[in-house]
């Protein structure tokens, strides 16, 4: 089948005029980041946008990237983070036990932090620009939310979401704290640990305001390293999901595929990507999907 984009909406207005198959340079992307944390005021000012390393000053490229874009690189442990939204609303409800290393999703909800704070920029895009392993810009491509919907099963933290998908289905007024509120305690008494990977503060915001950020990926000819809570979010909310890809050097149609088999069937996402049609067929394992064209 033929999937139809139906679009992203975004809280801020820094990503709204890309379409799939543009590209955008690093630095045009991450002068969007920050434009993005600039229209929340003074708060962006605080730390680091790019993750620093005081060996790094002595290369050009990324002395530059640390003038342009950070506001402290005196305090490497300061990090660009606030609650725009507030702190987590349900927060009270859980503690900060570790399940498979994380606590519940309600414990840290709502938290917006720069997506390059830990991120090595020089390892993982100018050197591989200098190995003529990548191009220079990144590819802006969207998953069509219907995908999403019809076979996303589980996040990259092997938590499945069908449950939240029963929650969701559930709340009339998602503008009604007290009904969500409610039905949380109904849904802890019936499936214990349901949300812990599931950030309900969060997906009430894009609801409400709409995504931040597109995900980006730094692994070449992969996808969906990071950011699954957002794929699930998007898809539930009736977003497409938008991501930044590196493209491989001198190549017009490769591969990608996601890190983990979440799934339908426990299956991986394999997009074929044809630059020049700009069209993708989308793969679950060895078997077509879809495709969508631009």
């Amino acid at each position: 089948m033929e999937y139809k984009l139906i679009g992203t909406k975004y809280w801020k207005p820094h990503f709204n005029d890309l379409g799939c198959f543009d590209r955008v340079g690093l630095h045009e992307l991450l002068y969007r980041v920050e434009k993005t944390f600039a229209d929340f005021g003074d708060l962006h000012e605080n730390g680091k946008l790019v993750y620093y390393k005081d060996e790094y000053n002595d290369i050009p490229e990324m002395n530059d990237l640390y003038k342009k874009f950070n506001k402290d690189n005196d305090h490497i442990d300061k990090q660009v983070g606030f609650w725009p939204e507030g702190k987590p609303l349900f927060r009270h409800k859980y503690n900060n036990d570790l399940i498979d290393s994380t606590c519940n999703y309600q414990f840290r909800d709502g938290i917006v932090k720069s997506p390059f704070e830990h991120l090595d920029l020089y390892t993982n895009h100018f050197l591989q620009v200098e190995n003529n392993l990548i191009e220079k810009d990144y590819l802006y491509l969207s998953i069509p939310h219907k995908f999403i919907l019809d076979y996303l099963e589980k996040t990259n933290n092997n938590w499945i979401m069908e449950i939240p998908r029963l929650f969701i289905s559930k709340i009339k007024d998602w503008s009604n704290v007290e009904e969500v509120d409610s039905e949380i305690d109904k849904f802890d008494k019936k499936y214990p640990n349901w949300n812990h990977d599931f950030p309900i503060m969060s997906y009430m915001s894009i609801l409400k305001n709409g995504l931040l950020f597109p995900n980006t990926t730094f692994k070449l000819n992969s996808i969906l390293t990071t950011g699954t809570h957002r794929l699930f979010m998007c898809g539930m909310s009736g977003n497409d999901y938008p991501m930044f890809i590196p493209i491989p050097k001198g190549k017009k149609e490769f591969k990608v595929k996601t890190l983990r088999p979440i799934f339908k069937g426990n299956t991986d996402l394999i997009l074929k990507i044809n630059l020049n049609k700009k069209q993708y067929e989308l793969f679950l394992d060895d078997k077509k999907i879809g495709e969508v064209k631009v």
